[in-house]
């Protein structure tokens, strides 16, 4: 059988499973919808233990995690009890004693390009360090006061401050909180419910069998790292193709809410966050549609892994709403209870966290400075104007084509400039867009999936890029004009 073959099979019995299960599968899933996609209302309230101001919170109306997030942003960082850059520094140790000690020879003698990122990334703990230092102690070297300097890019905060407070402290909050609640959404049933009901298109429409789609839901709710670690081990196992690996783990695996829960508060349009999260979907999905057929991703063979047997997907052609169903409760009745998949996800998140304490601090650092002290950003971004301008003009179309050169650095850093200045909100949505779907970047994203087993190139990962952000930036640019008409903006 192959990948393309039906299954007729008869009606699936789904009369043998507890009502536990049922409940399982019903409660946890619509308790991770309401999470991630049910906003309500809160007033503004100040955190204060026994006469310890932590932080107030301004009333707003948010889903569940982005609330925890603005809660656990001033316990840990706005308030008195400022803890937040050590938290990060700690894992920035974590990350070189992974490069150093436990994962040597993957970091340093797996490839060249590792070996090259591994040195940014010391070089990123050593500005984390200098940063860390510097806001609890005062202390700055001498050589690097221009890192330490207000500038007006940032509005006239150092780089380094910038960076920990827009950027890492977003981040290592964002991530963690929503990983937390993603369970609800992936252990239960809830995304192998969808994976069956979309068999039918995923394999005519993107070439891949549906289980792709499991892997890329779970990527987009969870992490990249997810994704990229689910379609290397799909590949090793004989499940997918090399084709099929690389275009899911290139093409699917984008950041995850967590990242876009921080592009949208730095681009300010949390107030918009269903247009943005469904319409940034929709977008991806688009993007991935035409550039499976172009160059490089049409050229790589549809060859499995040396040595393996190949494991073909059944595609159902009745009774597919009670497969869907009957695979759903096996997933929720298997599942592990929320402990320890709450420990599984937040060992997950670690890894990612190290990465973003190091190689975050080095991108952006590197990408702000260059944009501040040198116009190289803005005379390559200026190869991307006459896309920019189906939407935009004046500055806004220059400022957003700097952050297209940007969001290859680190996905965060094409929001920088709205963070200075008033733009309208068609910009501010653009820039929010186009880090997601253009997915690759080279601050942790490109770093995660050249540890993996997928045969997937540096140079062909530029061109992914490259061929994605065009298109990303002819797409956002048709619905930005649909969904914020002039005078709306």
């Amino acid at each position: 059988m192959n990948e393309n073959q039906s299954t007729a099979s008869p009606k699936p019995n789904l009369a043998g499973y507890s009502p536990k299960t049922y409940l399982k599968l019903i409660i946890f899933s619509a308790f991770g919808i309401f999470a991630f996609f049910i906003n309500f209302q809160l007033p503004s309230y100040q955190l204060s233990i026994f006469g310890w101001e932590f932080g107030t919170v301004s009333a707003n109306s948010n889903m569940l995690v982005s609330h925890l997030i603005n809660f656990i942003r001033a316990a840990l960082w706005t308030g008195n009890f400022k803890a937040m850059p050590a938290i990060i520094w700690l894992f920035g140790v974590y990350c070189l004693v992974d490069m150093f000690i436990l994962r040597f020879d993957r970091s340093w003698r797996s490839s060249k390009v590792a070996a090259a990122f591994s040195v940014m990334k010391t070089f990123g703990f050593v500005f984390l360090t200098f940063t860390v230092a510097e806001y609890y102690f005062g202390f700055a070297p001498g050589f690097l006061s221009w890192y330490f300097t207000g500038v007006d890019l940032t509005g006239d905060i150092s780089i380094a401050f910038f960076v920990m407070d827009r950027l890492l402290i977003m981040i290592f909050i964002a991530i963690p909180v929503s990983a937390a609640f993603l369970p609800f959404l992936t252990d239960y049933g809830l995304v192998d419910l969808v994976g069956v009901l979309v068999r039918r298109f995923m394999r005519p429409v993107f070439k891949l069998p549906g289980r792709a789609a499991v892997i890329a839901v779970s990527s987009l709710l969870a992490s990249f790292v997810v994704g990229h670690i689910g379609s290397s081990r799909e590949y090793k196992s004989g499940r997918m193709t090399k084709r099929e690996g690389i275009v899911v783990g290139t093409s699917f695996t984008s950041a995850s809410i967590g990242f876009m829960i921080v592009l949208a508060m730095n681009a300010d349009i949390m107030h918009i966050w269903n247009v943005y999260l469904w319409s940034t979907f929709a977008i991806l999905l688009i993007v991935t549609l035409i550039s499976i057929r172009l160059y490089p991703l049409r050229k790589i063979s549809d060859e499995y892994c040396e040595g393996v047997t190949p494991i073909p997907e059944s595609v159902y052609t009745k009774h597919i709403m009670g497969y869907a169903a009957k695979e759903a409760l096996d997933t929720a009745s298997n599942s592990e209870n929320l402990g320890k998949s709450f420990a599984k996800i937040m060992k997950d998140c670690a890894g990612v966290l190290g990465i973003g304490a190091t190689g975050t601090t080095f991108f952006a650092g590197v990408g702000i400075t260059l944009h501040v002290f040198t116009p190289l950003i803005e005379w390559v971004g200026f190869i991307f104007w006459p896309l920019m301008s189906i939407s935009l003009s004046g500055a806004e179309a220059v400022a957003a084509s700097a952050g297209v050169i940007l969001s290859l650095i680190d996905i965060i850093l094409p929001t920088l400039p709205l963070l200075a200045g008033e733009w309208t909100l068609r910009m501010r949505y653009i820039m929010a867009v186009i880090p997601i779907t253009s997915i690759v970047f080279l601050a942790a994203w490109v770093p995660c999936i050249m540890a993996t087993e997928l045969p997937v190139k540096f140079s062909q990962l530029l061109v992914i890029w490259l061929v994605r952000m065009v298109l990303s930036i002819i797409i956002v640019s048709l619905f930005a004009l649909i969904l914020f008409p002039a005078g709306a903006v």
